[in-house]
């Protein structure tokens, strides 16, 4: 029997965390009725995943902590009834894919919610096939869920959800691990639920590519409080561009309405990447990493088909394309992680078969795409000296060492973080934590795999322009599903389909051929678009950049074709 009213009410949410010296959430009042999607936005630890927990019942079933207010679902409130029956009408999915999926394959994976539930085989069975197809991911069928890319495994998590039919479906950045192509599909899914009178409740940095999911309504959140809560268009007038990744045409039209004041962020940029204190060589060096026809996979599935491809020791390089293209394999590779079936792998002109793990580790900082892959100490001080210690640093340069990476990462104002547990951060600062002990170990190459997964627009794009300014790091490359972040801080793009290089060069070389970007799964976004209007040569400017130029008269706001819609639109 479906409850009258709302399916989802909260009134007056205030949570404390146990140990925490300030609410996570203060005050917060909302609804969700059924078939209602509200899109949850704002920078990095402002309570969005909280409000999350609050409405599964993590909290406070899981999370202890000081609770007030109350949180209804289907009438029910939350706080007092057991997890199993609040997870019979609320459906979430995590943030990081790898701590939600417990099967060996893919079809143990959808199977495992209904069997706890006392499902019939059969239906299983029929559900199984239902799902895959909605969620398109029947070629992942007879898969092991370990030898998945990110983005297979975060489209396996929501399949997951599915399978049990919820009323209303919780998602903590769906799109984090995506390739434009394949977010566009699940939020169509999303939509089609909302439209067959189901909720959802997703919370979102890529507000852009979100907002074709029409959302009812849109919270913005700012330190645990409301900062605005109404329509689209409310949304959009005063949202912070520089928070949340908004289309350019809002950017602008913000612009125009006030006038940015201060120095203009482009030329900043350029005088920060100038300051980058490492020496140029005096001598011809071989570069950093070479491929030579390496073919490489995981047991007798082939990912990397005959990849060649030379990068330099000054070079910042994106790497672009569609889910389970061997992006991530490349680095993997590299790292002797993985070894190559046929080919050569060279580092520092040697090749990797002559070298060991650690000796590589020396040289390449890399990050996981799933930071708990990289989290095991007692608390954050741990974590950081850790390879410190192991690589025999001098201890003398602990503290400055440490103080040096959380200020680059923006972790050094957290309260108490030095001593917080690191399962206990949030998503987004365990990424940042990640990155932290990677750069702790002053490494001549850092290898980002989805650095802005779990980062606010914000966070995101400071992090990327500091860390060209670390002494002694000689390049970055990185791999991600972030077309902008690619386009404003990359020197260079790979574009990667089926396990092959199939463009190589500058951003706007690579972005001209339209037609091969979109075979890549990739889409073309209003900065993308609004960039080429403009005019812009050299490194495509980011939206406030850009827009500052046009309003200044810099750029000629008529070159802007309005006509073109963006993803989008």
């Amino acid at each position: 029997m479906t409850s009258p009213g709302p399916l989802v009410e909260v009134e007056g949410l205030t949570f404390r965390y146990r140990r925490a010296s300030e609410p996570a959430i203060r005050d917060l009042s909302l609804t969700v009725a059924a078939g209602e999607i509200l899109l949850v936005a704002g920078p990095s630890g402002c309570g969005k995943s909280t409000l999350i927990r609050a409405i599964n019942g993590l909290i406070p079933h899981a999370y202890p902590g000081e609770l007030s207010g109350r949180v209804l679902v289907a009438g029910q409130e939350v706080a007092k009834q057991p997890l199993r029956a609040t997870s019979l009408t609320v459906g979430t999915v995590l943030q990081d894919p790898a701590r939600q999926i417990v099967g060996a394959t893919v079809e143990s994976e959808l199977a495992f919610g209904p069997e706890n539930h006392g499902m019939a085989r059969e239906e299983i069975r029929d559900r199984i096939r239902e799902v895959a197809r909605r969620v398109r991911i029947e070629h992942l069928l007879g898969r092991d869920t370990a030898e998945l890319s990110g983005g297979e495994r975060q489209l396996l998590a929501v399949a997951g959800i599915l399978m049990l039919r919820p009323r209303l479906f919780v998602v903590d950045e769906p799109l984090a691990n995506l390739d434009p192509a394949t977010a566009a599909r699940l939020l169509a899914t999303l939509r089609e639920l909302a439209d067959e009178g189901e909720a959802v409740v997703i919370v979102e940095h890529r507000v852009e590519e979100a907002l074709e999911l029409r959302p009812d309504r849109v919270l913005m959140l700012e330190d645990g409080a409301v900062s605005s809560y109404g329509d689209l268009d409310g949304f959009l007038r005063v949202a912070d561009p520089a928070v949340v990744k908004l289309p350019f045409e809002s950017v602008l039209a913000q612009a125009r309405r006030e006038p940015p004041v201060g120095p203009d962020p482009a030329p900043e940029r350029a005088a920060a990447e100038a300051e980058s204190t490492t020496p140029e060589p005096t001598e011809p060096a071989p570069p950093r990493l070479e491929y030579r026809d390496v073919v490489a996979g995981y047991a007798d599935r082939q990912i990397l088909n005959g990849v060649t491809a030379s990068l330099g020791r000054a070079e910042t390089v994106a790497i672009l394309g569609p889910n389970g293209s061997g992006k991530t394999t490349l680095f993997k590779v590299a790292m002797g992680l993985i070894r190559p079936t046929d080919g050569v792998v060279v580092v520092d002109g040697d090749p990797t078969t002559e070298r060991t793990v650690a000796s590589l580790a020396a040289v390449f900082g890399y990050v996981f795409q799933s930071p708990s892959q990289m989290l095991f100490a007692r608390t954050v001080r741990e974590e950081l000296l850790y390879g410190p210690r192991n690589l025999g640093f001098d201890e003398a340069g602990f503290d400055g060492l440490v103080a040096d990476v959380l200020e680059r990462v923006g972790l050094s104002d957290e309260e108490n973080i030095l001593e917080r547990a690191p399962q206990t951060l949030s998503f987004g600062q365990q990424k940042r934590l990640a990155i932290a002990i990677a750069l702790g170990l002053r490494p001549k190459t850092l290898i980002l795999d989805e650095p802005s997964a779990g980062q606010d627009h914000r966070n995101a794009t400071r992090f990327m322009a500091a860390v060209r300014t670390i002494g002694g790091l000689e390049n970055l490359f990185f791999v991600t599903h972030d077309v902008d972040l690619a386009l404003t801080h990359a020197d260079r793009i790979l574009l990667f389909r089926d396990g092959r290089i199939v463009a190589d060069g500058p951003p706007g070389l690579v972005v001209e051929d339209e037609h091969r970007w979109i075979e890549c799964n990739l889409r073309p976004t209003s900065l993308m678009r609004a960039n080429a209007a403009a005019g812009v040569s050299g490194p495509f400017l980011e939206a406030q950049a850009l827009a500052r130029r046009i309003v200044a008269g810099e750029a000629s706001p008529r070159r802007l074709d309005p006509s073109v819609k963006s993803a989008a639109d």
